[in-house]
Formats: structure tokens, sequence, C-alpha cells
């Protein structure tokens, strides 16, 4: 028998305000200013793309930059009076066709991308490859014992039978299965004044 429904966007955040609150690193986080969406891919396209991290403000939180004699700047999001300055997105089905603990994993990923002083930008990880440095590998190190504690915290929770469902088994138990979907927020030219 299925239940009435389910709002995934909502127990993702949730879980990551868990995960912010639990683990030393991320308590600078304003969990406020954190957007948790779901975006559609298909199963069967190539790549391993889970979960991606929109900063919402350029290198250092600027508001504006200068790229090719132009300004830009990102417009802003704002929800129940709060400027959002990140938008994690989780991607329909591949997120939900991992494991618990893999999921985990994509969390703490994106989580990890997060500037430490969360000023709208990303964490930077070296001059040229800013998002994950020199390779994706040592990016994981610095954040998988996190993940490894946060899993064994939950292991025995709803979060995580949450997070053993797929996106089968997430349509076989709930009627309705709704998430928060906003389409990527781009960099807009700035008029002349």
């Amino acid at each position: 028998m299925s239940e009435n429904s389910i709002n995934l966007t909502d127990i993702l955040t949730l879980i990551i305000h868990d995960m912010v609150q639990t683990t030393e690193e991320f308590k600078k986080f304003d969990l406020n200013r954190i957007l948790v969406c779901c975006a559609s891919n298909r199963k069967d396209c190539r790549g391993a793309t889970y979960g991606k991290l929109l900063p919402l403000r350029f290198k250092d939180g600027a508001e504006i930059v200068k790229h090719n004699g132009r300004f830009y700047t990102i417009p802003k999001v704002k929800i129940n009076d709060s400027e959002i300055l990140y938008i994690i997105y989780f991607y329909i089905p591949k997120f939900f066709s991992l494991s618990a603990k893999d999921k985990i994993n994509v969390m703490f990923h994106e989580l990890y991308h997060i500037s430490p002083e969360f000023n709208g930008d990303i964490r930077r990880m070296g001059n040229f490859k800013a998002a994950h440095g020199h390779s994706r590998k040592s990016f994981e190190e610095k954040y998988i014992e996190y993940a490894d504690i946060f899993f064994e915290k939950i292991k025995d929770t709803p979060y995580c039978s949450f997070l053993k469902m797929d996106t089968h088994e997430l349509h076989k138990k709930f009627k309705t299965v709704k998430y928060r979907r906003m389409k990527s927020v781009k960099p807009v030219v700035l008029a002349a004044n």
C-alpha cells in the first residue's frame, strides 16, 4: 500500500541541515541561504553527474565581475526574505540510483565545494582547476571521513531508510513524489548606466 506523498527536496534539505550542524568544517554555513533542488538527467546518459553546487556569487564573493570589457552579475534568488548564496542540485534518476552511502558521499562532495567563508563563491582548490584542484581523488579525501562518520550516525534512522530507496521504490511507496525544481541561474550582462 502506498502512502500519500513525499517531497524529496524537503527531506534532502533536512539531511543537509543535520550534516552542516554536526560537521565542524561546515558550522559557519547559514542554512537559510542554501537551496536544495532536483533536476532531471537521463539514466542512460554517459558521465556521472549525481549532484551539482551552483554558487550565486563570483570569486571571493564578488557580486559583479568584468569579463572581456563587459560587467556581469548573477540575478539574486530570494526565499522567505533570505538571499540564497548556493543552490545544490541532485539529479533524478541518477542520484537516487546510488546506494545510501554513495548518496551521502555526493551530498558531502557538494557541501565541500562551498567556500569556508560562505560568501557565495566555491572553495577554491587551485589556480587552474579551482573546483577540485589537481585531482578529484585528493578532493574526495578532504571530506570522505565526514561522510563516513555521518553515515554511521544515521544508518539506523529514517534518513537512511529514505536514502536506500531508488526512484522506482519511491514511486511505488508514495502516490505523489514531489521536489523543488529551479532553472540554473546564469550570469547576466549589466546594462550601461
